[in-house]
């Protein structure tokens, strides 16, 4: 039996065939009632798209918007201009999702939520007005900024990394799990055994404590609790005591805060040194390298995938996409 077309669903119900495509793909020229009614019957009729077809529609989508660019917001909730043109991280981050935007026929537009004078709301009235369909929200650094009031309704969005507590939408992250576990794995291969974390604990909190959990989970030493400092306000000193206490032969750190508190140390108290967020612009520091352009290009692939099923507002069932790190370099035993 041949599976139902959309004609045959205007057909039954004595309305156009245009009208029927569009209250299936939820567009907003056709009146609530009707399209109940069109949703239903489809449903009776057993009618489902024809994946080719909607791979072709999306295809002629695409080509329309090369001759005219779709231009998509990549919105930073905390940082400035300023910090952005500092952090090799953020500069990777949002050219990874440009190089992805313009690969899919848009460009994408950076905007600043700390902006004087900026709010989200007065973000929102402006990327309406220009008629820009969607947004990529940045990491959310601290836990007093736990909420953005964007007009969440009426754009697409992805929001990246776990720290974003409410609502609960489209997410992209780096696999912090898989990351530490990694680098627990190089160290290991290459002699350690007692490896230390010294990070502080507002981040690991943020990851929804994956870099801790990996950590003890995946450490080569049974009971390595002594080996793992998670500090709420991090200092030289603090750093210094655990040091001498724990005696870590190698020393695995969030970012690159310590890597200045070990210069000054004498070779005989020193221990090596790796990060969880390896830079291109320090390629000395060995360490897993988050592929922050590969993170970007992912929340762009998801941002444009709700774009184009005109999928809006908060979703039912949220999506979480990982992305992988590498390890990248050696210790000073490699």
């Amino acid at each position: 039996m041949a599976r139902p077309s959309l004609n045959d669903i205007a057909l039954k119900l004595g309305i156009s065939k245009m009208t029927v495509s569009r209250a299936l793909r939820g567009g907003k020229h056709v009146e609530a009632a009707l399209r109940e009614r069109i949703v239903q019957t489809a449903e009776q009729m057993g009618y489902r798209p024809d994946p080719e077809i909607a791979k072709l529609m999306t295809h002629m989508r695409r080509a329309r918007t090369v001759a005219s660019p779709r231009t998509l917001a990549f919105v930073w909730a905390e940082r400035s201009s300023q910090e952005i043109e500092h952090s090799s991280w953020s500069q990777q981050l949002v050219l990874g999702a440009q190089r992805q935007a313009g690969k899919l026929g848009f460009q994408l537009e950076e905007f600043h939520l700390a902006a004087r004078g900026m709010t989200a709301r007065r973000l929102s009235d402006i990327l309406e007005a220009r008629g820009i369909p969607g947004f990529i929200l940045s990491p959310l650094v601290s836990r007093s900024r736990g909420h953005v009031s964007m007009a969440w309704e009426k754009f697409s969005s992805v929001v990246i990394g776990l720290g974003y507590a409410r609502p609960q939408l489209h997410r992209v992250h780096h696999h912090h799990y898989l990351g530490m576990m990694t680098a627990l794995r190089m160290l290991k291969k290459q002699g350690y055994k007692r490896i230390g974390f010294y990070c502080g604990s507002t981040i690991n909190e943020r990851m929804f404590r994956a870099w801790s959990a990996s950590f003890l989970a995946h450490h080569p030493l049974t009971q390595p609790g002594a080996l793992l400092a998670l500090r709420k306000s991090l200092s030289r000193n603090d750093f210094l005591e655990w040091l001498r206490a724990a005696k870590p032969d190698v020393v695995i750190d969030g970012g690159h805060l310590v890597k200045d508190w070990l210069g000054p140390l004498p070779p005989s108290r020193r221990p090596d040194y790796v990060s969880l967020g390896w830079r291109a612009d320090m390629p000395e520091v060995p360490g897993i390298d988050q592929q922050a352009d590969v993170l970007g290009a992912a929340a762009v692939d998801l941002l444009v995938t709700q774009y184009q099923q005109n999928e809006r507002g908060i979703p039912e069932s949220p999506r979480i996409v990982m992305t992988e790190g590498v390890w990248r370099g050696s210790s000073n035993r490699g």
